[in-house]
């Protein structure tokens, strides 16, 4: 189940990242007058998006949930949290911009949060390698 739900939901955001594009070509001219901090914080918000779906892509190609009920619980955890970053970053890409802060604690947060589910991931798939 988590193997289809990163997949087709990586394969969604790759889709939204689409929208948000389109979202910013016609509602700010695909930021043409747009203040310089403001044009690459719209950018960076858009592709986080597209890494994020990428992220989740990925994950949903090679996922094999573990027999191991801790393995398998760190698993789900670490799905959980990438899951839930994604959710966060989408949500942050339209209430955080545009800004005149450079400050974004959203995409801050869901960045850290993909940070720590990826992390689980690799590190289950570590020991899962040593182990066999």
């Amino acid at each position: 189940m988590l193997k289809r739900l990163h997949l087709y939901g990586g394969i969604l955001i790759a889709i939204i990242f689409i929208l948000t594009g389109q979202y910013m070509h016609h509602n700010y001219d695909h930021l043409k007058d747009m203040e310089l901090m403001n044009r690459a914080l719209f950018r960076a918000g858009h592709l986080y998006i597209l890494l994020f779906g990428l992220v989740n892509v990925s994950l949903g190609s090679y996922f094999k949930i573990s027999q191991n009920q801790w393995v398998k619980t760190f698993q789900i955890l670490g799905s959980i949290t990438i899951l839930l970053s994604s959710v966060l970053i989408i949500y942050a890409f339209f209430k955080e911009l545009p800004t005149e802060s450079i400050e974004r604690p959203l995409t801050r947060i869901s960045l850290y949060i993909i940070l720590f589910g990826v992390s689980v991931h690799g590190l289950i798939a570590l020991i899962i390698k040593k182990a066999s």
